[in-house]
């Protein structure tokens, strides 16, 4: 039997992440239709992936904390601001990439973090007949979509 003890865990740290209301931060929180009930792992990978920037610099970031806004643009010297997470990497299911963008022009730059407690995926093992080295395959969870792994 599967509870709402999860979901209503993610939607208290976003409430507490980003000062809405548990209503607000609940109807957010996006999570892609046909899903099932995540597990806990695959719930605090997708309240890390889906999130909507705050909309204003002084509101704290929805991601998590994680993140670190307020760089300014040597462009036109407007104040970055925290857009998207996506994974990271093809080989580490710990590390996602951030997005930036400016609030004044159209430049955005990104860079890779490391979240070691919030992984993208779980990593298997496929053993091998004959003796030989087993293949290590990495799974995106489900509803978690990778931009240079298959569906």
């Amino acid at each position: 039997m599967t509870t709402n003890r999860v979901r209503k865990g993610v939607i208290r740290g976003r409430m507490a992440a980003s000062g809405e209301s548990y209503v607000v931060a609940a109807r957010r929180m996006t999570v892609p239709r046909g899903s099932k009930a995540p597990d806990a792992r695959t719930a605090a990978a997708l309240a890390t992936r889906y999130w909507e920037p705050a909309e204003s610099l002084d509101l704290p970031c929805p991601c998590g904390g994680t993140c670190a806004p307020g760089e300014r643009c040597t462009r036109c010297h407007a104040t970055y601001r925290h857009a998207a997470r996506i994974p990271g990497s093809d080989t580490d299911v710990e590390l996602w990439q951030d997005r930036y963008d400016c609030t004044g022009c159209a430049n955005t730059y990104s860079f890779t973090v490391s979240l070691p407690d919030r992984p993208w995926g779980a990593v298997q093992t496929v053993p091998q007949r004959g003796g030989r080295e087993p293949i290590v395959r990495i799974k995106p969870f489900e509803g978690i979509g990778h931009p240079n792994l298959p569906a």
